[in-house]
């Protein structure tokens, strides 16, 4: 059936289709400029419903399907878009209504369903019988794909079953209940991924570390330099694409294609005139020329030998237009230790890679200090930081992803992100090298959609950049400053998504350390919390949970060896720490399928050892010293710990620290100069690990 627009009236919950009904119907439009599809049209955009600019292009492209039955599938899709009040939901489904991205993607496998029916002469959905249904859930369990694609393959008939009561008779699947009722997951042997936790792979500390680092010195040191030649660079290419005449192919140099690049640059010379912006000059000897290289990058012409031809060189000579030295080109360069980072000039041609690679250090920076999703770092928009001097707290303010819409909608006003000084930093840069709204600009530098477009880079673009940002840095910086390279990591190429998994990881693993210029995890975290890292919809809290069950679970197996080889364990609570660890071995091999299971084996009795930098904490919390009558903590306060603590236990690396840091405090106590107050204090100290160190030799067996 494939144009039945005859004498029927079809309509999808009481919105009338014909040819010319528009498909985004009761959709929010992100973009008010943009031409809206039609039914009968061979593409369906769904870009202008996006909320979120950075995913790639959403459109359908119908004459993918099978044509017998392409109507019934047009008007299921219609059912997805527009059935937003009540909509048919898959067993387990946290959404209310599908997002445009997921029927994009859950399209790709409806079509391998289609295209099977018509491969067996089935040319409407109503003739698909129970056998039929049964043939294609083996047909995909014998096929060698993954079992998660076989699931969604699966899901995806579900789905088109749920929408069967939207549908006219011949669209619509008569068998009742679809493979018995069980759910996808189940028919293709798959676990819902949901419920085995975060599989994405950690970057390693060392590379971890080096990239931080790498993307810190360009942020805070190189995009300095570049930034005032990159702004006149990005001015002059806007005005010259505002004036360009529409692009034409030429296969060849020929004289049309003279003539046209003649004519843009008598256009590109009028629009700087009109915006009073000079050319781009360069030193010849004594005296100042032009910078013709930088004029054909600025103006978006062709090539620089034209420019040296007697019609082109009178142009720019009569133009009258000032000429400023160096205009695009980076002269002067920061000292990195006792070397600059870069040796002779930056000439215009180098600029482009060099915005976008610190572009790419901007985002790092971002998305890794503050604990946001990749997509929710691609759509921030300027304006988006503010800052509170009474709170000291600089807020980010943007688009949630994966939250409720009315949480969406109030989050710039109300629930912002907290971040650090070297994120809103990152952000000043890109406010400066972004040509629009968006501070990650569409498609390739200079370009109309890179000016224009209110979509934002993808994800996919994004790990090109990544990439080449550590090819980059590898080859061109690192030797010059003395900057370690960056290693490539055991997982494989390092993503955007992998930074958020990371940054849960050492922030539980080194609260006290330092990583790539004094960044304080556990400081940050807390500055975190304040915002919506900090939330539960946020998932971030998520992540920071299993990764703190990980990290206990493994100390609790290395405690356990450490005892079976006769580890001596000494202090108050040393008992106490030897029962837990031995009841804790229960914990080895358990599943964990959701954040809150994590928090409830958490707050088990048994997994209360904290191992601190000088001495172990077994918690009790009706024993513990440093816990304050008005708090409820959940674990040690290490800034409150006092020695006298019955919840502390002594093991022999706790010793071997302890023994480190007497040594240390000897040598402080020989000095001069200290206050006597001090003085006192580090010597009570001494005494008190003198005292601990004495009684852990004298108790060993």
């Amino acid at each position: 059936m494939t144009s039945p627009f005859h004498d029927d009236e079809f309509r999808i919950d009481g919105l009338p289709i014909t040819s010319t009904t528009t498909v985004l119907q009761r959709r929010r439009l992100h973009d008010a400029t943009a031409m809206l599809s039609r039914f009968a049209d061979p593409v369906w955009d769904l870009f202008p419903a996006l909320p979120d600019r950075h995913r790639a292009n959403q459109a359908i492209h119908w004459d993918t399907y099978p044509q017998p039955l392409l109507f019934a599938c047009k008007l299921y899709v219609f059912a997805l878009v527009n059935v937003t009040e009540h909509a048919p939901r898959v067993a387990g489904s946290r959404a209310d209504v599908l997002s445009i991205p997921s029927i994009w993607a859950d399209l790709s496998h409806l079509r391998v369903f289609l295209r099977w029916l018509a491969d067996r002469g089935i040319t409407s959905l109503a003739d698909a019988t129970e056998i039929d249904l049964d043939r294609y859930y083996s047909h995909v369990r014998e096929q060698p794909d993954s079992t998660p694609r076989q699931r969604k393959l699966l899901l995806a008939v579900q789905r088109l079953h749920l929408y069967r009561d939207y549908l006219p008779a011949f669209a619509r699947m008569p068998i009742v209940v679809l493979w018995g009722g069980a759910s996808a997951a189940e028919l293709a042997g798959d676990p819902d991924p949901r419920r085995l936790g975060n599989r994405t792979p950690r970057i390693h500390p060392d590379v971890m570390g080096k990239l931080l680092s790498a993307a810190l010195l360009v942020t805070e040191t190189i995009a300095a330099d570049v930034l005032p030649a990159a702004r006149q660079m990005i001015t002059m290419r806007a005005l010259a694409v505002s004036v360009a005449a529409d692009p034409r192919p030429y296969s060849h140099w020929n004289t049309t294609r003279w003539n046209a690049a003649e004519e843009q640059l008598a256009r590109v010379l009028h629009a700087f005139a009109a915006a009073g912006h000079p050319l781009p000059g360069r030193r010849d000897g004594r005296r100042t020329v032009v910078d013709l290289a930088g004029l054909v990058h600025a103006g978006q012409l062709p090539h620089v030998a034209q420019l040296k031809l007697d019609p082109c060189a009178a142009a720019i000579t009569n133009s009258g237009l000032p000429v400023v030295r160096d205009l695009l080109r980076v002269t002067k360069f920061t000292k990195v230790g006792d070397r600059a980072w870069h040796d002779g000039p930056v000439e215009t041609s180098e600029l482009r890679p060099l915005i976008r690679h610190i572009t790419t250090a901007c985002f790092i920076v971002i998305a890794y200090l503050s604990g946001m999703r990749v997509g929710e770092v691609l759509n921030l928009r300027r304006g988006c930081v503010t800052r509170d001097p009474k709170l000291d707290l600089i807020f980010l303010s943007g688009h949630q992803l994966k939250t409720t819409p009315q949480r969406a909608e109030r989050s710039p006003a109300t629930i912002p992100w907290v971040i650090n000084a070297q994120g809103a930093q990152a952000i000043a840069i890109l406010e400066d090298l972004a040509p629009s709204a968006t501070l990650f600009p569409f498609g390739h530098f200079g370009t109309a959609n890179w000016l224009r477009s209110p979509r934002t880079r993808t994800k996919n673009s994004l790990a090109d950049d990544v990439h080449a940002f550590i090819t980059w840095f590898n080859t061109t910086i690192a030797d010059t400053v003395d900057h370690p390279t960056i290693g490539e990591d055991e997982h494989g190429p390092i993503t955007g998504v992998r930074l958020r998994r990371t940054l849960a990881w050492h922030i539980v693993r080194r609260p006290g350390g330092t990583i790539a210029g004094a960044n304080q995890y556990g400081h940050l975290f807390t500055r975190m919390t304040h915002g919506y890292a900090g939330q539960a919809d946020a998932g971030f809290l998520d992540e920071i949970t299993f990764e703190q069950f990980l990290l206990r679970t493994e100390q609790l197996h290395d405690d356990h060896q450490r005892l079976t080889r006769r580890e001596h364990v000494s202090g108050p609570a040393a008992d106490t720490y030897r029962h837990r660890v031995r009841e804790g071995q229960r914990f080895n091999g358990v599943t964990l399928t959701s954040a809150a299971q994590a928090n409830t084996a958490l707050s088990n009795p048994d997994l209360q050892i904290h191992h601190g930098a000088l001495l172990t904490c077994v918690w009790r919390p009706e024993t513990a010293a440093c816990q304050a009558p008005t708090n409820d903590e959940n674990g040690p306060v290490w800034a409150r710990c006092r020695l006298n603590c019955s919840n502390i236990a002594y093991t022999e690396r706790d010793i071997t620290e302890l023994r480190n840091h007497v040594t240390k405090l000897r040598t402080d106590l020989d000095l001069q100069v200290l206050p006597l107050p001090l003085h006192r204090r580090l010597h009570e100290r001494l005494t008190e690990h003198d005292r601990a160190i004495h009684a852990h030799e004298s108790t060993r067996p």
